[in-house]
């Protein structure tokens, strides 16, 4: 009876230690495979390292400030939201473009231009003024912010404000979002999988933006900017949708000729020298319709300009039926810096008023702008010393051109495509393919070259706002024990240079132009010759591509006879 006793009760110990490691079993899987009810404070993920700092989350993406930024990219100072400028003009809009030693804003639309000073609630749009309720532009920690109230009211956005941690959740219009709405009650978690930490609970009917898709979960955003996790089990009604813009459709008004653009420039270096113009009409005859001389220049780092310009040349002109377009060039006086004139929202002020006035005393129809051998540093000034000058073209009914190098990624921040906005023509200088500083001798202006100046320019501008710049010289290279010279030889010097070498030519289809090779006296030369045979080809380029025209640089290097065969081609 005992034995049967004891046998009975080690079963039952068994049977009991059995149920225990079954249940102890079940729970380590359970809290193996179980969702975690771990939870993460948002202030882990929107980390803050500034003082006022709010987190930025642009179309669905968390934009941390960079450890190596000396400021935030965005902050609240007395409940209004700030972005920084630099962020603004990285990832929303780069038109803003600000002053810092004269602490001045500027910013211009197709129409107006919007001035901003430091510290106050109004600015100026042209003439009138506008205002918010907060200072539009604050410095704080270093950084120069702007309200993203007044940001708003010319890049097109929406924006909210959240608290707890700060943040600011931006859409910018044209955003093409997916969309979805909770189906049951769920958790965001910090990243895909049960185990990881749950950041906000969602209830049945929220809607989320969807910004990614991970196997079985998808990356999420709240409306709230919580960025996170859910199992695509939870989501449903999924849609794409673009975020629509609220402010009107910029219009950028151009004003263009009827005919197509000759236009010759014409190098004038002092007021004696505009009595040139009888025989540069008589050369060009009916094929020019377009003058630029070259009468303004910078004289002094406030905007000052020394002008040549004459009312009689103007009249003459106007007599023919020709439009004049003045020149100003940053190159000419080189006491004066291109980069303290753009980056002076006051010198540009001068520097435009004084174009305008000259222009409207003068009665001419347009301005040239030739600002060369500009650094990246100087594109903001650039653009908006181009912006500014437009809008003030069109108040006065001018037309505005800029010269311009061949597209290359050295010059890329001269930005064609926001000239092509705000200008009336893009002028494209193709030429200087070589030249005097070159590794190598070659041609100004190869057909190869040229050709490809205007299909690079077509990424950027319309065909009927491009000009195309063309060589009325070519260049001599010489080449000796003491290294390699080259010296420019016009036009119209071509049969005596030949004459004087006794020198021979051949025609290069790959580059478009005759060729000489010969030696003298001890050096060996070499020449790329331009001429009337060279012009057409690149003429033909330009009708072949329906640009707007073409111009010449300069007047009075052709022989007469180039004029028949231009004037085929723009009458």
């Amino acid at each position: 009876m005992k034995k049967r006793k004891k046998s009975a009760s080690k079963i039952y110990l068994l049977l009991i230690t059995g149920i225990i490691i079954l249940v102890a079993g079940l729970i380590i899987v359970a809290k193996k495979y179980a969702p975690t009810r771990e939870r993460m404070e948002l202030s882990e993920v929107y980390e803050s390292n500034f003082e006022n700092e709010a987190a930025v989350i642009l179309n669905g993406e968390y934009i941390p400030t960079d450890e190596t930024d000396s400021c935030a990219n965005a902050v609240i100072l007395s409940g209004t939201p700030y972005l920084q400028l630099d962020f603004i003009k990285n990832n929303i809009d780069n038109r803003y473009v600000y002053d810092d030693s004269e602490n001045i804003l500027r910013y211009t639309t197709d129409t107006d231009i919007i001035s901003v000073n430091i510290g106050d609630n109004t600015y100026s749009v042209g003439r009138s003024e506008e205002s918010i309720d907060a200072p539009i532009i604050q410095q704080e920690g270093g950084g120069v912010y702007l309200a993203v109230q007044f940001v708003q009211k010319y890049s097109d956005m929406g924006y909210s404000v959240e608290s707890d941690p700060d943040r600011i959740i931006i859409q910018l219009a044209g955003w093409e979002k997916k969309t979805a709405s909770i189906k049951k009650k769920t958790q965001i978690r910090r990243l895909g999988g049960p185990k990881s930490k749950i950041l906000r609970d969602v209830a049945k009917g929220d809607a989320v933006v969807v910004l990614d898709e991970i196997g079985k979960w998808s990356e999420v955003m709240t409306e709230d900017g919580v960025i996170g996790y859910c199992m695509d089990k939870y989501l449903t009604d999924r849609t794409t949708e673009t975020v629509e813009p609220v402010l009107p459709e910029r219009s950028y008004r151009h004003i263009l000729m009827d005919e197509k653009v000759s236009l010759g420039w014409v190098q004038i270096m002092e007021k004696a020298g505009n009595v040139s113009i009888d025989s540069v009409l008589n050369k060009a005859g009916d094929g020019i319709n377009v003058l630029s001389p070259t009468w303004f220049r910078l004289s002094d780092n406030k905007g000052g300009i020394e002008n040549i310009a004459s009312y009689d040349y103007v009249n003459k002109c106007h007599d023919l039926g020709i439009q004049v377009w003045g020149l100003v060039n940053n190159f000419d006086n080189q006491d004066v810096s291109s980069s303290a004139v753009l980056s002076s929202a006051s010198a540009r002020d001068n520097l435009i008023n004084n174009l305008i006035g000259a222009a409207v005393a003068y009665d001419m129809d347009g301005i040239n702008v030739d600002f060369e051998y500009l650094q990246p540093t100087d594109a903001d000034g650039f653009l908006e010393f181009i912006r500014e000058l437009s809008v003030k073209c069109k108040n006065n009914d001018l037309v505005l051109s800029i010269d311009n190098y061949v597209p290359s990624s050295f010059h890329a921040f001269y930005d064609y495509e926001e000239q092509g906005k705000y200008a009336d023509y893009v002028v494209i200088m193709a030429y200087d393919e070589h030249y005097s500083g070159s590794d190598d001798p070659g041609s100004v202006s190869s057909i190869g070259f040229v050709e490809k100046a205007v299909s690079d320019m077509l990424e950027y501008v319309p065909a009927d706002q491009i000009v195309l710049g063309m060589p009325f010289y070519y260049r001599l290279w010489i080449t000796n024990e003491t290294g390699m010279t080259s010296s420019v030889v016009h036009m119209d010097e071509t049969d005596s240079l030949l004459e004087k070498y006794d020198a021979t030519t051949n025609w290069l289809d790959d580059v478009g132009q005759r060729y000489a090779e010969f030696d003298y006296d001890g050096s060996h030369y070499q020449t790329w010759i331009e001429d009337s045979r060279s012009l057409e080809l690149k003429l033909h380029v330009m009708e072949e591509n329906k640009l707007a025209g073409a111009a010449f640089w300069k007047l009075g290097l052709e022989p007469d006879s180039t004029w028949d065969m231009i004037s085929e081609y723009l009458q």
